[in-house]
């Protein structure tokens, strides 16, 4: 002998009530409240014609009233009182007598009721509830204390009204959004609903494409008249199954609340179910100790024809739910939904500018629209249309909203501060108003980078052909290959870019990936291995840095290290701007700027040709570069740019940016003015410059010459304040030092100098 999950749950809230009220004792008054408050047992009471919340608030009011039983301990676990032990045991023993193991909630009202010393009994006979005739309306309703096969209209829309929302209702008060461009999805839909058997249809698409939309405009259609004549008078009901499992709190609730809908549905016979996120049937209500679950559920009333059901998911969804369940799949027709085009986005925000019109009390021009439209078919790249460009256009007139600005124009202009916001690309480049920035642009990087005018002309054609917009869309911006030898400006010409076009610089160090397994560092692990389902992942460390910067420079160091199968994601990334993630997450470098950079040919072209002194080979470079990378690779390369070995006038430039970083240093900390003689630019230039190594042994020349002599200089002979001339004697360098003088003027008008 067991109660029911129901009959648990209110015992728990009678004593809960009692508690509530700091009672000491919980009574038979405590245990009608919680029954009446039920909510099966409030819905019969409400059949019978009882008015329920009436009888409620008068038990409350009762209850209050209990202050002989006040316990003056509030941490006081209630007891039960001795009438309320009898109605317990009174109910037990009719459900004995008629050959049953569970108590129900008739049982316990029956119980109650018995009980005629009470105020329970009182309340029950003030109301109306008889007995006998209660007992009649009872087995009318239930049958075995569940509900019966064939529920009323007025049950069914109960039920309906509870857990679904009826799109065709919120269709004629006008609440829903037109739909547009979306006529051969709903004419396939319409044609399967129209079968005898298993009329129940499965969108499916990407995330934003308009799924729910085209439901909605379904709706609508029924609503307008606009559908067949088998259609008309269908009600479209919208179920969420999160809120079938939202209060299910004990086994049985969740089947039970299934059971009802498809019932009230049944009952509603010109009724269409719709099922957004519907990967949710699945395992939804199984506790993991059986295969019950609301897809299991709803498999015999789909495929009788008694039910018809349209149902919305995503591709990853499909493919990990409904593809592994052959038996579920099997009574739906699927549909594919595609992202409209970019003319039928135009379109579908044309429908939509005068409901946000409305909305934000602005004016929308055709050319925000179409802004909004290109700006986020081309820039945001990880979401569909038309939902991303509606998201744009929302944005903008809500910005408007917040200022205060009334009857004001989105104009296209402001569609490119939300895209900035969007993708990180800047405004001044989406709306072509760059003169400045790309007038100054050669000049910014060639006044930092010495003796690479060739290379730094040829990047910055390519970047001219993307700021004028003409470029090809469906490739990166431009893709670059820097040869040449180590230390000549090829990592710093990246640098520039960075800098001057306001791109985020993502470098990745090829000699981390010169094995085969760290393939999946990049783009993340494969199915089967650890790692492949951790959100952490993100795919892969370059899917994830593109995924947060979709406007930046991609720059790979020295490729020539990385192991052969990389080169197969840079076919992938070169060609077609895109690249995809070992858990299929596609990333876009459409709007990136793609360098490599290798020493490849520098080692060779250094050996000199036997017996020819100084004379260098030619051509190495070029040769290296055929023979290191396939054909197929070396194709989808927009140019390959040669650095140079630096000639004399560079190495003495590169010598004096170095010495102004010392110059700053020197003058920001102790007030002293460096200055070097030209012998001395010379020397460093002559020592510190390594035709194999490049500039960057100057940099640690002048630490050795320069930096750590001034540093002791400051520290043991507390310098301060004062001028530094670094000149050449008997080829070492010396610094002549002279204390700045400050001159004021004195209380009698005479000049006074200081050291």
């Amino acid at each position: 002998m067991q109660n029911s999950p129901e009959i648990e749950n209110i015992i728990e809230q009678s004593v809960a009530i009692a508690k509530n009220f700091n009672h000491e004792y919980v009574t038979v008054e405590h245990l009608l409240l919680a029954l009446v408050s039920h909510k099966p047992f409030k819905k019969c009471l409400n059949g019978f014609g009882c008015e329920a919340d009436m009888l409620i608030s008068e038990l409350q009011n009762y209850i209050a009233g209990f202050h002989a039983i006040k316990s003056k301990d509030p941490d006081c676990k209630p007891r039960k009182t001795n009438s309320l032990e009898r109605v317990m045991n009174r109910s037990v023993t009719q459900v004995l007598f008629t050959g049953r193991r569970q108590v129900t909630t008739l049982d316990l009202y029956l119980s109650i009721a018995a009980e005629n010393n009470s105020h329970a009994h009182y309340f029950l006979l003030k109301y109306g509830i008889n007995r006998q005739e209660f007992l009649i309306h009872w087995q009318k309703t239930y049958k075995g204390g569940e509900y019966s096969t064939q529920l009323t209209e007025g049950q069914a829309d109960e039920v309906l009204n509870e857990y679904t929302t009826n799109l065709t209702t919120l269709a004629r008060e006008d609440k829903i959004e037109p739909v547009i461009g979306r006529h051969k999805e709903i004419e396939d839909i319409i044609n399967v609903l129209a079968k005898r058997f298993k009329s129940n249809v499965l969108m499916v698409g990407d995330p934003g494409v308009g799924k729910t939309a085209i439901a909605e405009g379904i709706a609508r259609s029924i609503v307008l008249d606009e559908v067949p004549e088998f259609l008309k008078g269908f009600e479209l009901y919208s179920l969420e199954v999160a809120g079938l499992l939202a209060g299910s709190r004990y086994r049985g609730d969740f089947e039970e609340k299934v059971k009802n809908v498809i019932e009230a549905l049944t009952t509603k016979k010109k009724a269409i179910l719709f099922i957004d996120e519907a990967h949710t049937m699945k395992s939804a209500g199984n506790s993991g100790n059986g295969s019950v679950d609301f897809s299991n559920m709803i498999k015999p009333a789909i495929t009788k024809g008694n039910l018809k059901v349209i149902a919305s998911t995503t591709w990853e969804d499909f493919y990990e739910s409904f593809e592994k369940d052959r038996a579920l799949m099997r009574r739906f027709f699927k549909i594919t939904v595609d992202e409209p085009s970019k003319e039928s986005t135009i379109r579908i925000l044309n429908g939509l500018s005068q409901r946000l019109e409305d909305f934000h009390e602005v004016t929308i021009s055709q050319e925000a629209i179409d802004t909004a439209v290109e700006g986020a078919t081309r820039y945001i790249t990880d979401r569909k249309n038309p939902d991303k460009s509606i998201d744009l256009l929302d944005a903008a007139c809500a910005k408007q909203k917040v200022k205060g600005n009334k009857n004001i124009e989105i104009t296209k202009t402001m569609l490119f501060d939300e895209i900035e916001k969007y993708t990180g690309v800047p405004a001044d480049k989406l709306n072509g108003d760059n003169f400045e920035r790309i007038n100054s642009l050669e000049t910014n990087v060639k006044d930092k980078l010495y003796g690479q005018d060739e290379a730094v002309d040829n990047v910055l054609e390519r970047v001219y052909v993307s700021f004028a917009g003409i470029n090809n869309e469906t490739k990166p911006i431009a893709s670059f290959l820097f040869m040449g030898p180590t230390g000549t400006g090829k990592t710093e010409l990246a640098k520039l870019l960075s800098k001057n076009l306001d791109m985020p610089l993502l470098k990745y160090d090829m000699s981390e990936y010169s094995e085969k397994y760290t393939v999946s560092a990049l783009i993340g692990p494969p199915p089967g291995y650890v790692g492949f389902s951790d959100s952490q992942v993100q795919g892969g460390r370059l899917i994830s840095d593109l995924s947060k910067n979709p406007h930046a420079i991609l720059l790979f160091d020295e490729v020539e290290k990385a192991h052969p199968d990389i080169f197969n994601i840079f076919l992938q990334i070169l060609d077609e701007g895109r690249i995809t993630g070992s858990n299929g997450k596609e990333v876009s470098c459409k709007n990136c700027l793609i360098i490599l950079t290798t020493n490849l040919g520098s080692a060779d072209s250094e050996r000199n040709n036997i017996g020819f002194g100084d004379l260098q080979k030619t051509g190495e470079d070029d040769k290296a570069f055929k023979d290191y990378f396939k054909p197929e690779f070396r194709n989808r390369l927009d140019k390959v740019c040669k650095f140079q070995k630096l000639d004399m006038l560079s190495i003495k430039k590169i010598v004096i940016k170095f010495i102004e970083d010392v110059k700053k240093s020197l003058h920001e900390k102790h007030n002293i003015t460096l200055n070097l003689s030209e012998p001395v630019v010379e020397y460093l230039a002559e020592k510190g410059y390594d035709s194999k190594m490049g500039a960057r042994p100057l940099a640690r020349k002048i630490d050795e010459l320069i930096r750590v002599p001034i540093s002791k200089k400051i520290l043991f002979e507390r310098i301060k304040n004062a001028n530094i001339m670094a000149v050449l004697e008997s080829d070492s360098i010396i610094f002549n030092v002279t204390q700045k003088t400050t001159a004021s003027v004195g209380a009698d008008g005479i000049i006074q100098v200081e050291n």
